[in-house]
């Protein structure tokens, strides 16, 4: 068959590519690639001539239509949706457009396919939903397919209003469909939110591994390879018209859960300590259902499915696949939410003063601030690091619970010439504003630069390391980090280097310039540093802002900076390899590129203590380079 499948860079979804591509079937592969999303999880498929991809968004009725004209397919495999019920209380309108307007446009879409053709026999519209939509159980009972709908969240409450719509298009049009209601799934390229995993990178990182009240809600666990392999059979064999329940056969409490994961880490990577001993009971999400649990019956005695893997053999397939793959979930803890409490639906959140408004960073930490916070950003005019007085009062009227300050006089070779000016804006004026930060007893964030240091050596510099400013940028920034130490109170410092993003002047956007212009460019190669995204720099700033609040005595210096390190030259490659552009780089010495200031040549910065303090993983600057150059296009568009 020629299987349409959305969402199938996720992960239910790409283990129906994997396998139907194993199977012998054509697929085309539509995902818009929103943050759950990784083509890695399907490049095993992707080698493979029956395997196609197209980026589009269900919500885009037009782009939907293009790739239905363009593929025809015999099937569709309806799995694109937003899915973490945390996120879905936190924002619950962006679940609603994908999961309840987006499959009206798949729907519409593929009637007027059906239509086209013909309205054969064969085509099927496959719908994958939850058992979210049943609603709570009690300690009793089974949902069947005639359970009523019941949802609780508004995850639940937008995948019962989609099945309801592919109900009405079957009632309604007669278009052919098949429905499917599954159990909580787990397994390998379980994306880093959901509990298994979280409960798993949490273990080996030595962080808390939470689980929500009592740990006593239960679920019904399916492991994904069963749940891909029942899919394919139900759009195959499904009787049309007919929804199946797909169930794991595997009902455990939370609790008993974690610990068994726990149990076998132990046996896999054996500690000091069990890794149980890290389990920390947090509040509970709103709305948590106590228990969900999946009557199979229909698709076994109909269909011949039942799963294959227990829940302790699966559990140990996936912690040894995340074992052998950290290189696979590292990088996509960075990306936004992820390691973090989300959903506690609590109402206004923390109010911040963020000091700067239009700079790379400061745009990003207004985007990323979690819902509920109360963000006040301080501009220029509001907040003028030229007049200190000015810029104090404006802070004393904000009255915050804690301030960012991403304000800073970056100019690195005209501060050569205007060293006064720079020194007011990054040295004596956040001093100012950090005494009364402590005087107030206020978390007061402060970024800096790996420009403090001289560069020398080729290891990576630690926060402790000695510091020695080779131009008038590094010493004015080194003495904006004395003042705010020298103010005392609850305070972070936070290192960091080679900073691009979407906004501003950056060394990606003139790379993409100059690239666009030249065949070839001489770069410098004997510089070498960690290229960290402003967005990356805005959520470790946040992460540390709440931090502070929580436990003023976790302040200090701290470096963060993206991974892998490389040279500018080398980050120039990657940028030209991402965008397409055709431009050659040679490596040249910073001797054949004079600039009134000098720099260093070791940007290199040691991040561990960061990482263990605030659990905040360096980032890996190529998935968030293809972050920026899609923002870039699409403001071009």
């Amino acid at each position: 068959m020629r299987l349409l499948v959305t969402g199938g860079a996720g992960f239910i979804g790409s283990a129906v590519v994997r396998r139907a591509v194993a199977q012998g079937h054509e697929v085309i592969n539509l995902d818009a690639l929103t943050y759950a999303a990784c083509l890695d999880n399907v490049a095993e498929a992707a080698q493979s001539p029956r395997y196609r991809f197209e980026q589009v968004d269900i919500r885009d009725r037009a782009a939907v239509e293009q790739v239905f004209q363009a593929h025809a397919p015999d099937a569709v495999m309806h799995l694109a949706a937003e899915s973490h019920v945390d996120r879905s209380i936190d924002g619950p309108a962006e679940f609603v457009e994908t999961n309840v307007t987006g499959t009206c446009n798949m729907l519409e879409a593929a009637r007027a396919h059906w239509e086209r053709q013909g309205r054969p026999e064969g085509f099927r519209f496959h719908h994958i939903s939850t058992d979210e939509v049943f609603g709570s159980l009690g300690d009793e009972g089974l949902f069947t397919e005639d359970t009523p709908y019941d949802p609780r969240s508004p995850y639940s409450a937008s995948k019962a209003a989609s099945d309801h719509l592919v109900r009405a298009w079957h009632e309604t049009y007669g278009l052919p469909i098949v429905m499917t209601n599954c159990s909580n799934n787990y397994g390998p390229y379980h994306f880093p939110e959901k509990l298994v995993p979280v409960v798993i990178i949490n273990a080996l990182e030595g962080r808390e591994i939470p689980v929500y009240g009592a740990g006593a809600n239960v679920r019904d666990w399916l492991y994904v390879e069963d749940h891909a392999e029942a899919l394919l059979q139900v759009v195959q064999k499904g009787a049309v018209g007919r929804s199946y329940n797909i169930g794991g056969e595997g009902e455990r409490r939370n609790i008993d859960l974690v610990r068994h994961i726990c149990a076998v880490l132990d046996d896999r990577r054996p500690k000091h300590a069990s890794y149980a001993d890290q389990i920390t009971f947090v509040a509970d999400r709103p709305g948590h259902d106590h228990r969900y649990a999946i009557d199979a019956s229909r698709i076994r005695d109909e269909l011949g499915w039942r799963p294959s893997v227990t829940v302790e053999e699966g559990i140990a397939r996936t912690v040894d696949w995340y074992l052998a793959n950290e290189s696979w979930w590292r990088p996509l803890m960075a990306r936004q939410g992820v390691g973090t409490r989300l959903g506690r639906a609590e109402g206004p959140g923390m109010r911040l003063v963020l000091l700067g408004q239009t700079g790379q960073v400061a745009r990003e930490v207004l985007a990323q601030a979690p819902a509920g916070w109360d963000v006040i950003a301080l501009g220029r005019k509001e907040a003028d690091f030229t007049d200190p007085l000015g810029a104090l009062a404006a802070l004393k009227h904000a009255r915050p619970d804690a301030v960012i300050n991403a304000v800073a006089y970056t100019a690195v070779d005209r501060a050569e010439e205007e060293e006064a000016l720079a020194l007011q804006v990054n040295g004596a004026t956040p001093g100012v504003l950090a005494a009364e930060c402590a005087a107030m007893t206020l978390p007061f964030v402060h970024l800096s630069t790996d420009y403090v240091f001289d560069g020398a050596g080729h290891t990576p510099h630690a926060p402790k390391d000695a510091t020695a400013p080779l131009g008038a940028y590094g010493r004015t920034k080194l003495a904006g980090e004395e003042a705010v130490r020298a103010a005392g109170g609850p305070h972070a410092i936070l290192r960091t280097s080679w900073v691009f993003s979407a906004h501003g002047a950056n060394f990606v956007k003139t790379m993409l310039r100059l690239g666009s212009e030249r065949d070839s460019l001489s770069i410098v190669a004997d510089q070498i540093g960690g290229p960290t995204s402003a967005r990356a720099i805005a959520r470790a700033c946040l992460t540390i802002a709440k931090a502070l609040c929580d436990a003023p005595d976790t302040g200090g210096t701290y470096h963060f900076s993206g991974s892998p390190e490389v040279s500018w030259a080398d980050f120039a490659r990657e940028i030209f390899a991402q965008s397409g552009l055709g431009c050659d780089v040679a490596d040249i010495p910073s001797s054949d590129y004079p600039t009134p200031a000098q720099r260093p040549l070791n940007s290199r910065l040691d991040c561990r203590t960061t990482e263990a303090v605030f659990g905040i993983a360096r980032p890996d600057w190529r998935a968030d380079l293809a972050e920026v150059l899609k923002d870039l296009k699409e403001q071009q568009q």
